[in-house]
């Protein structure tokens, strides 16, 4: 009998977390589950330490392959997976006991036309203490105009989806990697209502080094996606002016990035981008650019001291003050688009 939820594991080289990741799954409330790990081609021990886990329990699976990217590992966990729902996990993130229960009660209370259901996360360190100050945007219905603007989930272990609308949209290969979490929500929003689960439930593992931090691949990779769903919403203008919004800041960043690195050539060519895509933004995204860049010449910041482990936390309970940096005016005319807009069901 098919299990109820398939979670989807991507690893690639994740030998130093992937089996607290795994056993953060392991203990869930939720017992009727598959977990199907998809390793990208490591070439340190994931594979064996999963290969262990499976001999152990049977709920676990292991697929191999070449190393293709996090999308193309998404997509082969999803072909191979069997549950009624999806949840996606990274293999350096952990879950409270209580995540998937909450997510399939949610779903499946839900009218047909909710396509996901998310929840909120706090940052952890290696040792799983966490950092203050964890966000909790409460953004649920219909979401695409405000999640145009605002990666407001900006997890890709929070999601849950049904498991054939999950199939149906899949994981965009030819994006550059960083972005295809983002995506993926973003095409589920065109046609299906979010589901926001008030809890933090989720412990991302925050690290220097890590892809989110690469700034320049992460403004390209955005551009990039940008660019694709431009052309897919020929029919949605205030969908395409939020994009033609965040298109111009991103390329002004992209300016002052390649300034900063001397590429005074590429620098012009992304703020003349800028101009072109919506001159009326350009100013406000200077000034927010000359703000940023003075700010890079005073001493860098500490990052905020970690505080007590993960699952000392209730999932309800507070670890810091935080407030969504856009404008409550612009957050609630995007949520009147949304509403007035995607033809969802009231």
């Amino acid at each position: 009998m098919n299990p109820i939820v398939s979670v989807i594991i991507p690893a690639y080289n994740a030998q130093a977390t992937i089996a607290a990741t795994i056993g953060s799954v392991q203990v869930q409330t939720l017992k009727d589950l598959e977990i199907v790990v998809v390793d990208d081609g490591s070439v340190d021990d994931t594979p064996g330490i999963v290969a262990q886990m499976c001999a152990a329990d049977s709920r676990i699976h292991l697929v191999s392959q070449a190393n293709a990217g996090v999308a193309a590992a998404r997509n082969a966990a999803m072909a191979r997976a069997t549950g009624q729902f999806i949840a996606t996990l990274d293999s350096d993130d952990i879950w409270h006991p209580e995540k998937l229960a909450v997510q399939v009660k949610a779903l499946t209370e839900a009218p047909a036309h909710a396509g996901l259901a998310y929840c909120w996360y706090r940052r952890i360190d290696a040792n799983d203490h966490v950092f203050p100050g964890s966000s909790s945007p409460r953004i649920e219905g219909p979401v695409l105009h405000q999640h145009l603007e605002w990666n407001f989930i900006s997890n890709g272990s929070a999601p849950m989806i049904p498991a054939d609308l999950a199939r149906s949209i899949g994981y965009d290969t030819l994006l550059l990697q960083g972005c295809e979490d983002y995506m993926f929500q973003l095409r589920i929003a065109q046609t299906h209502r979010f589901l926001c689960i008030p809890a933090y439930l989720v412990g991302y593992r925050y690290r220097p080094d890590s892809l989110s931090r690469a700034t320049e691949n992460m403004l390209r990779g955005h551009l990039q996606m940008y660019g694709v769903l431009d052309g897919e919403m020929l029919g949605n203008n205030a969908a395409r002016q939020v994009i033609a919004w965040r298109k111009t800041k991103l390329l002004v960043e992209l300016s002052r990035n390649q300034l900063k690195k001397g590429n005074i050539s590429e620098a012009l060519r992304a703020f003349a981008s800028a101009v072109k895509t919506s001159p009326r933004h350009v100013p406000g995204s200077v000034l927010v650019e000359i703000r940023n860049a003075q700010a890079m010449f005073a001493p860098p910041k500490a990052p905020s001291a970690p505080m007590r482990p993960f699952l000392s936390y209730g999932v309800t309970e507070s670890d810091g003050a935080w407030a969504p940096r856009r404008s409550k005016a612009y957050l609630a005319r995007l949520r009147r688009l949304d509403w007035a807009g995607q033809g969802l069901p009231g």
